[in-house]
């Protein structure tokens, strides 16, 4: 019996054991997460979730479209969740250190495409914005300066990547891949915040609440400030001070039980955004 337990190792070894296994199932979590978000934007993309996205239905259904502005707006968004598609999908491709090393024609042109993505994707969110608007000015707003910071960080990667500055073109890769992080970011912690606060601070119908603006930010500038971290201490052995140790490991473990309850709850159930769309396609609802 006994040599079946799990053990810890002793002393301040235990801490890092944690917070390592931590990692590991945000990980597995995040793996799992995205890839669902994947499948949910291809249903998207394709027009299986009408009751979800009416701006991409008219160039979907076929119906008359009488102005350029309607076309924009149409060829816009649809051109954005299209690349969206590769965006979410091929990273696991692209950041594999193991491909990078025996296979580098692979992530060479993964990488063209994953860069073209991006831009492209920015290039059709910031036409709808501009010719058809987001639900509101406020994320018109904030939403353009996602995707506009979304596709600096693709042509940088791309430009230091042709001149061979390879930590550089990392260090973009990298800030790229946060941004694209954002909209699946955006849906976890609405929900999240919704289940946890009861919707403090969310306005109701057309109005918006503290939260509703404070979201439009709080999807992608952050993952940005944790890029920009995880970049400037990509090659250093980072130590907490002990009197830190185990805080940290709560504090993780904390973030990573309400991250694994969003995405649980976002993907995997009937009222979830994606999860009503998802388990009705593959026969679960």
């Amino acid at each position: 019996m006994n040599s079946t337990r799990m053990r810890l190792p002793a002393g301040p070894d235990t801490r890092q054991y944690l917070l390592g296994w931590i990692g590991r199932a945000i990980q597995a979590v995040a793996l799992a997460g995205l890839l669902a978000f994947g499948t949910y934007i291809v249903l998207r993309a394709a027009g299986a979730t009408p009751g979800n996205f009416e701006q991409w239905r008219v160039l979907v259904d076929g119906l008359p479209m009488r102005t350029a502005q309607v076309w924009v707006a149409n060829l816009g968004i649809g051109l954005h969740f299209a690349m969206g598609t590769i965006l979410v999908l091929a990273w696991p491709i692209l950041l594999s250190s193991r491909i990078r090393a025996r296979h580098r024609a692979v992530h060479r042109w993964t990488g063209r495409v994953y860069v073209t993505a991006g831009v492209l994707a920015g290039v059709g969110g910031l036409s709808f914005i501009l010719t058809h608007g987001a639900y509101t000015r406020a994320a018109s707003i904030a939403f353009a300066a996602w995707g506009a910071v979304m596709m600096l960080c693709a042509i940088m990667a791309f430009v230091h990547a042709r001149a061979k500055r390879f930590d550089r073109h990392r260090a973009w890769a990298i800030r790229l891949f946060a941004m694209v992080l954002g909209s699946w970011v955006f849906d976890l912690e609405i929900r999240a915040w919704k289940d946890l606060t009861g919707g403090l601070g969310m306005g109701a119908g057309n109005t918006s609440g503290l939260f509703d603006y404070a979201i439009l930010y709080l999807f992608f500038v952050p993952n940005l400030l944790v890029a920009e971290c995880f970049i400037r201490n990509l090659h250093k052995r980072v130590a907490l001070p002990r009197h830190l140790a185990w805080p940290a490991v709560a504090g993780f473990a904390l973030a990573g039980g309400l991250f694994a309850y969003a995405v649980v709850t976002v993907t995997a159930t009937p009222s979830g955004k994606y999860g009503k769309h998802l388990l009705q396609a593959f026969g679960g609802g």
